[in-house]
């Protein structure tokens, strides 16, 4: 066993000879999951044309969505109790047997049905690959291997685009689904046999009302947040009491899905929501940059369809820094660092949206604010593996996860709603918009709408803030916990100063 640990110690990085199979599999699989999302939402015009009912053409990316995020708080206990090996090859085949299935769909029913049994797998290849890197690689190099996973997803915000656009212009829509078939292979052949199996032999039983109370939470949430409107307050207060049904469940239940300390008790509370906020603040701002960018500042085409990218660039980045500064930085330092950069960020885009300044300016706030991100989501992986048994890293990776998508989905509703409520209260229409999105400024009203959506953005980059804020406040508990904690273990491992420690505890 010495020689093993001394072995993986001394290894040298990610795609050392020991890691390379399962490094070729887990980072396969995250790039056809990170194109498979970009290229599904370029497509999205081929499909409903060519398959008709495009009323129903959001739910070929809010099921897959919907899916997915059920799953990945489910998967947890299977993957403690079968280890991530198993639950990976079932994920591959099911994403990519229906991702193919897709490209022959001959409705869009059809085509909406195999999304979600897509999502199924999408959800249990996210589980069990992030589980995979915390099992796979030794702790000096899971930062780094973190880092590569948000880095994969970098070159493929880039690459991506570029060849579904090909694709789209030369082949058909077909032809993106297509793809789930070579690359969804070469990653089940990699992984088969090279990542882990379940770290202690363990029993898998459901926790099935516990799994139909999350269900039922994540899905009304969702309702709530894809479509603000008057039923929203009703879908949340569902939620709501969905949510207490489940904490009552969990208290009393032995083996919960989500066991509530995994939730709610430090670190993982701060880690959790700290993270969660950080990601809502972000996205609420950049998932409607191109729409600022071309109906708040006029941009070309070219110049909106690129200004996504941005964010993901600063977030790569970050993410690629962090895990080199973990040699020399604790986590949960490097963690709070990040807010410092994208709090800033978020506030320089509320200050300068509504100026005529350069874009040059609003692309390098972006970045700022994707770099935070990175560093902090980073750092946050690699101490959630340092505080986490590895027999119950399935679960505690999973209900992470869980919280980083609510934030996401969070982020996207709550900068949307604020940013059309600020457009409706200047001028009158939000459907008025389109006009300028299809390049006629004409008329009075024309002319208002660049003013009305700069308003808007900076609205939701200012909510951005304060959640990011919020966030912040969450993740420096987390760090006096932590520093709490080894001031503790110190004192008991040193006898000089146990006294002093229990003295300094009895007056507080």
């Amino acid at each position: 066993m010495t020689d093993l640990v001394a072995e993986a110690d001394s290894a040298s990085g990610i795609l050392d000879r020991r890691y390379r199979p399962a490094a070729v599999a887990i980072f396969t699989t995250v790039a056809l999951a990170a194109f498979e999302g970009m290229a599904v939402s370029a497509a999205l015009p081929q499909v409903a044309a060519d398959l008709g009912d495009v009323g129903l053409l959001p739910w070929v990316i809010t099921s897959f969505l919907l899916a997915s995020s059920i799953v990945v708080v489910l998967s947890g206990p299977f993957i403690d109790g079968l280890g991530s090996r198993r639950i990976f090859r079932l994920a591959v085949v099911i994403f990519t047997v229906t991702g193919t299935a897709a490209a022959f769909a001959p409705t869009m029913a059809i085509m909406i049905a195999l999304r979600v049994v897509q999502g199924i797998g999408a959800g249990l290849l996210l589980a069990s690959t992030l589980s995979g890197v915390a099992l796979v690689y030794p702790q000096h190099l899971i930062g780094r291997a973190f880092a590569a996973n948000s880095t994969v997803w970098g070159v493929m915000s880039v690459a991506g685009p570029a060849l579904a656009a090909a694709m789209l212009t030369y082949l058909n829509w077909r032809w993106i689904f297509l793809i789930n078939l070579p690359l969804g292979l070469i990653s089940l052949i990699a992984g088969w046999r090279t990542l882990p199996g379940p770290v202690e032999e363990a029993s898998v039983r459901l926790d099935v009302r516990g799994s139909i109370l999350v269900a039922g939470l994540t899905t009304t949430l969702l309702v709530a947040l894809d479509a603000i409107g008057p039923l929203t307050l009703a879908w949340l207060a569902v939620s709501a009491v969905l949510g207490l049904l489940y904490l009552r469940h969990a208290r009393r239940h032995a083996q919960p899905i989500v066991r509530l300390e995994h939730l709610f008790a430090q670190p993982y509370r701060g880690l959790a929501l700290g993270t969660g906020l950080l990601l809502a603040g972000g996205i609420a701002v950049s998932s409607y940059t191109p729409l600022y960018i071309r109906a708040g500042r006029e941009g070309s085409t070219a110049v909106t369809a690129w200004s996504v990218l941005f964010f993901s660039i600063g977030w790569t980045a970050g993410a690629n820094i962090s895990s080199r500064l973990l040699d020399r930085w604790s986590e949960s330092a490097i963690a709070v660092l990040g807010f410092a950069f994208t709090v800033p960020g978020l506030i320089g885009l509320a200050v300068v949206a509504r100026s005529d300044i350069s874009l040059v300016v609003i692309f390098a706030l972006l970045c700022l604010s994707g770099l935070g991100i990175g560093f902090s989501t980073n750092a946050g992986l690699t101490l959630l593996r340092a505080v986490t048994a590895s027999a119950s890293i399935g679960r505690v990776t999973s209900v992470y996860q869980f919280a980083r998508s609510q934030g996401i989905a969070a982020g996207a509703a709550m900068g949307g709603a604020v940013m059309l409520l600020v457009i409706e209260r200047q001028i009158g229409d939000v459907e008025a918009v389109r006009q300028v999105l299809a390049g006629d400024t004409s008329g009075e009203l024309g002319a208002r709408i660049p003013d009305a959506v700069q308003a808007g953005f900076a609205a939701a980059a200012a909510t951005g803030a304060v959640a990011a804020v919020v966030g912040g406040l969450m993740m420096l508990r987390m760090r006096s916990y932590l520093a709490e904690a080894r001031a503790r273990r110190r004192a008991v491992q040193d006898p000089a100063r146990r006294a002093e420690w229990s003295d300094g505890e009895a007056t507080t």
